[in-house]
C-alpha cells in the first residue's frame, strides 16, 4: 500500500451510485438476478475488489429511496442520500465525510462490472496519486467497466458540473487532470455484447445469464461471454437498444494508438499509449526519434 503525498496512507471507498426513481427503468435497482437483488449483487462485487476502505451507496434523498437505504443497511454497505440532481455533490460529499483520497466508482446498472481492473485502480492510487483511472480498450457504455476518481478531481468538477456524467469535465479538461489509462485483457474486450441494466430488454438478458451461471458468487466476465458465445440468442435480445446519449460521451479514450491529439475544452492536447497527458515538445522529441529523416523546421 502506497503513501498519500503528506505521507499518510491514501483511502480509496467503493460508491455505488444508484436510485429508485430511474426514467427508463424505474426500480431496476431492486429487480432480481438469481433471487437476489441487482443492488445486492454491486455489492458482492464490489467486497470483491482489492483494497477498499469501505463500500457505500450513493443516493438521493427522494422517499423512494427507503427501500435501497434498508438494503444496504441489511448489506452491511454505509451510505449518504443528498440532492436528486446534484450527483457529483452526492460523491463529493460522500468522499469529505469519510476521508477518503479517491474512490471506485459504479453506477447500478453494472452488475458484470470487471472486478479485477477496478482492484487494478486501487493499486496504482495506492502507489502514486491519479486523479483519474480508467479502462483504455473497452467503452464504459456497455456496462463491464468502472472508474477510479480523486477526491481532488470530483471537488474540481463539482466547481462546474453537477449531473450524472460525473467525469464529463476531466475528460473534457484532460490536461488539468493526472490520469491513466489500463488495458484489459483483449479476452474481455467484447464491445458487441451489452451488459448493461437500462431497458427491460437488458433484464431479460441479465436474467437469462444469472439463471444459467450465478452459483452465490460474483461471475466472472470470461464465463459470461463463453455462455454468450454459445448462447447467440439470447445477446440478440437487446442487441438493437439504443445507447443513451450522456453514456456516449467519452467513449473515444478507450480507442488504443501510440498517441492520440484529442480535443479538451478549447485547445488539444496530447496523449501517449497509456493515456497520459504529454508535453508537445516531448511529442516532438519522440517523433524525431521514431522518424529521423523528418527535419526540425517541418514539424515545428
Amino acid at each position: 500500500m502506497g503513501k498519500g503525498q503528506a505521507g499518510l496512507m491514501r483511502k480509496v471507498i467503493g460508491i455505488i451510485t444508484a436510485r429508485m426513481a430511474s426514467t427508463r427503468l424505474p426500480g431496476k435497482v431492486m429487480y432480481k438476478l438469481a433471487n437476489k437483488p441487482v443492488f445486492a449483487h454491486h455489492v458482492q462485487r464490489m467486497k470483491e475488489v482489492n483494497g477498499l476502505d469501505g463500500i457505500f451507496l450513493a443516493t438521493s434523498v427522494d422517499s423512494r429511496n427507503k427501500v435501497l437505504i434498508e438494503e444496504a443497511e441489511r448489506l452491511g454497505c454505509g451510505w449518504y442520500a443528498g440532492s436528486e440532481q446534484d450527483i457529483v455533490g452526492r460523491h463529493e460529499n460522500l468522499c469529505k465525510r469519510e476521508g477518503a483520497d479517491a474512490f471506485i466508482r459504479v453506477t447500478c446498472d453494472c452488475p458484470l462490472f470487471d472486478i479485477d481492473s477496478a482492484s487494478q485502480y486501487v493499486e496504482l492510487f495506492k502507489k502514486d496519486f491519479y486523479d483519474y483511472l480508467y479502462v483504455s480498450n473497452m467503452p464504459i457504455i456497455h456496462g463491464t467497466v468502472t472508474e477510479l476518481v480523486s477526491r481532488r478531481a470530483i471537488e474540481e468538477v463539482h466547481k462546474h458540473y453537477r449531473g450524472a456524467a460525473i467525469t464529463l469535465y476531466i475528460k473534457e479538461n484532460l490536461a488539468a487532470f493526472k490520469t491513466r489509462g489500463i488495458d484489459i485483457d483483449d479476452d474481455l474486450c467484447r464491445s458487441e455484447y451489452r451488459l448493461t441494466l437500462d431497458e427491460q430488454a437488458d433484464y431479460e438478458v441479465l436474467q437469462h445469464i444469472y439463471e444459467a451461471l450465478y452459483r452465490n458468487r460474483p461471475l466472472s466476465l470470461h464465463e459470461v461471454y463463453v455462455w454468450l458465445d454459445d448462447n447467440p440468442q439470447i445477446a440478440k435480445i437487446n442487441s438493437q437498444v439504443e445507447v443513451k446519449g450522456c453514456n456516449l460521451i467519452g467513449t473515444s479514450l478507450s480507442e488504443k494508438f501510440l498517441y492520440s491529439i484529442v480535443s479538451s475544452g478549447n485547445k488539444y492536447i496530447i496523449l501517449d499509449e497509456q493515456k497520459r497527458h504529454i508535453a508537445p515538445e516531448n511529442f516532438l522529441s519522440k517523433m524525431l526519434e521514431i522518424f529521423p529523416e523528418l527535419k526540425i523546421g517541418s514539424i515545428n
